[in-house]
């Protein structure tokens, strides 16, 4: 019986076996695809897969995920090493901070697989079974290329917009002044020659099946490059260094302390999304605006440096004796508006009085001496003002380098409590929160107000 039941397992799994799919993307095989893990889903070999998509591919399994960057693109899905559940309590797939359909991946053999049609279409193509050849067919679109030119404040920026997401690659060549930007797979509409003040002359041209983008820099002039979600597209950015027409370098203020704060979807931010996207969006933008305005002279603490989730009353206890406190969250909104928030000494009575608590218990240990409450209050109602003035040359400078902000707002905002009403609340976009000019933007306006009130 035992030999029987064995013959049977082995002959089922040769049938199996024979009968997987083949798998097609953009017309390359790509073996192992099967569907031998879950019944009616065809899964493949995550890094077969992705390298046939032009993606790059990490997968970690401690944190049980897997992440797809195809351009500026980014789908992450859920990872569980049980083939029996591969539907999971959050979204399992997510492109750029957005919910997709989708199972989950899945760890078995020592080795990741991906959900073939739920990849495909997170990246905007076409999967189709193909009843004839018993195969999988994936699709990508080939992006459409077009080149404009941009300036915000002093700054003057190449945009290269593509219609779907696409692999790129940059070459400089310092010593004649050339950047190169290659986009494949990539058709180039119809775009004229640029000319700027910090280059000379930009152009694309379709070179075998891709786009080729040329830009002579003018003398002197360094560019960086990154790349943003835009849409179901990308946008790749070149900006120009300072010897350019880059932007001005961020003015040195007195030392001081301010407290970084990387918001969670639960606190009040764009709530369609997971907790772990906006935490590691917002993450990702304040460990940069750490590094500007440390440059500025600025001691900053971060209320996390790591993709743990830190409980509200340990991050608000960080603000406790700082002169300032900036906490980044998502929200859904357009490019280049925020959402601006400050502590409110209205209908926020239970919050003023933790502020108080927070201040107070840091001075003495205890919070039982009428004296000190009063003394704190005081200096309370005062910081709140100061809040509300930072929080006004904060959306005038923003609004200087092309941004639109709402506020700022009074509102009972227990993150800000420690740092006794001396801090910002704001709201972004996934795509902002995405684009490192932001950040240089964020932190210039940040130290600009700040210095307008005279660093009080």
């Amino acid at each position: 019986m035992i030999r029987l039941g064995t013959l049977v397992v082995a002959v089922g799994l040769i049938a199996a076996a024979a009968a997987q799919p083949q798998l097609l993307v953009n017309g390359v095989d790509v073996p192992g695809a099967t569907t031998a893990l879950v019944s009616d889903v065809t899964y493949a070999p995550a890094a077969d897969f992705a390298r046939a998509l032009g993606a790059d591919v990490d997968v970690d399994l401690a944190g049980g995920r897997v992440t797809l960057t195809l351009g500026a693109a980014i789908v992450q899905l859920a990872l569980v090493t049980e083939t029996g559940r591969v539907e999971v309590p959050r979204p399992a797939v997510v492109r750029d901070g957005r919910a997709r359909p989708g199972p989950a991946a899945l760890w078995t053999g020592g080795e990741a697989f991906l959900p073939v049609k739920a990849v495909g279409e997170a990246l905007g193509g076409r999967v189709a079974f193909l009843t004839e050849s018993a195969s999988v067919a994936v699709v990508l679109p080939r992006p459409g290329l077009s080149m404009r030119l941009e300036g915000f404040g002093v700054s003057e920026r190449l945009v290269f917009a593509l219609d779907a997401p696409g692999r790129y690659v940059t070459f400089h060549h310092p010593e004649t002044g050339v950047l190169e930007l290659r986009f494949e797979r990539a058709d180039p509409l119809v775009t004229p020659a640029l000319e700027g003040r910090s280059f000379v002359r930009a152009a694309v041209e379709r070179v075998r099946g891709s786009s080729e983008a040329r830009v002579q820099l003018a003398p002197g002039v360094e560019p960086r490059v990154w790349s943003v979600p835009a849409g179901v597209g990308m946008e790749v950015v070149v900006a120009f260094g300072a010897s350019g027409a880059g932007q001005e370098p961020i003015a040195t203020v007195s030392r001081t302390r301010w407290v970084l704060d990387a918001g969670h979807v639960s606190e009040g931010g764009a709530g369609a999304l997971p907790a772990d996207v906006e935490g590691e969006l917002t993450r990702a933008f304040v460990d940069l605006l750490a590094v500007e305005l440390a440059q500025a002279g600025i001691d900053v603490e971060r209320t996390r440096t790591g993709p743990a989730p830190v409980p509200l009353g340990d991050r608000t206890a960080m603000g406790v004796g700082a002169d300032a406190m900036v906490t980044i969250h998502l929200g859904d909104l357009p490019r280049r508006q925020a959402r601006l928030y400050v502590l409110d000494d209205t209908d926020a009575a239970e919050t003023l009085d933790r502020a108080i608590r927070w201040n107070a218990e840091s001075a003495l240990d205890r919070a039982d001496t009428d004296a000190l409450r009063r003394s704190v209050l005081l200096r309370l109602v005062t910081d709140l003002a100061v809040g509300r003035d930072w929080g006004a040359e904060f959306t005038r400078s923003l609004g200087a380098a092309g941004w639109t902000v709402e506020g700022p707002v009074g509102a009972p905002l227990a993150v800000l409590a420690g740092a006794a009403g001396r801090g910002l609340f704001v709201e972004m976009s996934a795509d902002d929160l995405r684009d490192p000019s932001a950040v240089g933007e964020f932190a210039r306006a940040l130290v600009s107000a700040w210095s307008a009130l005279g660093g009080r």
